[in-house]
């Protein structure tokens, strides 16, 4: 999304305020080498996920696989996405899409409390003895309604400093 490059700073050169700026996660950048100080303080910003910073050792796991990662937006949640999938197979007994499918709910605490279990070792032994689960991963809870839908998300407000970096506000 490098238009932004181009767009805010003739945006804000008509004279619309830097600091009234609301960006999302594709426009959502370190600007501090493209735009001149203060062009964008005060100006705001979302980022689906959660503040990475209260992750613990998840990212310095992913570095352990991948020491050039830089962004880890949808980490966590693509990690408990994969945990989920491979769950409802494991409780399933089944790999097939639709299986995997009519599990998803069961798994991620969709039908009731559930056992709570944070990681698959946990899980799928809760499961091989005939227990229910609640899958709450590093994203947190996890759980899907009637009809196959997230109950819940995380979407960080951010806001820029005089530097044209910003900083995680919620």
């Amino acid at each position: 999304f490098d238009q932004a490059k181009i767009i805010i700073p003739a945006l804000v050169g008509t004279g619309y305020p830097g600091d009234k700026l609301y960006l999302v996660d594709g426009n959502l950048a370190d600007y501090s080498k493209d735009f001149a100080p203060g062009l964008i303080a005060g100006s705001k910003g979302t980022l689906p996920g959660l503040d990475v910073g209260t992750l613990g050792d998840f990212t310095e796991r992913l570095l352990e696989v991948d020491p050039t990662l830089k962004d880890f937006s949808y980490a966590a949640e693509s990690y408990d996405s994969v945990m989920l999938i491979a769950l409802a197979a494991y409780a399933a007994n089944d790999v097939s899409g639709a299986k995997i499918a009519d599990f998803l709910r069961q798994v991620s605490g969709g039908e009731g409390e559930g056992e709570k279990v944070s990681d698959f070792k946990a899980a799928a032994k809760a499961l091989a003895d005939g227990k229910q689960v609640n899958y709450d991963g590093f994203s947190g809870p996890v759980t899907f309604d009637e009809n196959g839908d997230p109950t819940e998300a995380t979407i960080g407000v951010y806001e820029y400093k005089a530097d044209n970096t910003y900083k995680r506000i919620n």
